[in-house]
């Protein structure tokens, strides 16, 4: 049984050993985790792993 309970669409990375519920938090994890590209902020230069981050960052990022 794993992190999440015994279910056949735990994903694992192959990268870290990770188990995750289902592809897509895989992919997120992966993306997270593992990705050296990064989402840069035109206006501050913060950077982000995650566009949705980035886009959040930029509501209140003058």
């Amino acid at each position: 049984m794993g992190l999440f309970g015994s279910s056949q669409n735990e994903m694992k990375c192959k990268k870290c050993g990770t188990v995750l519920p289902d592809k897509e938090r895989l992919k997120k994890h992966q993306e997270k985790a593992h990705s050296k590209k990064k989402e840069k902020c035109r206006n501050c230069g913060a950077e982000f792993s995650y566009s949705e981050d980035l886009r959040k960052h930029k509501k209140g990022c003058k």
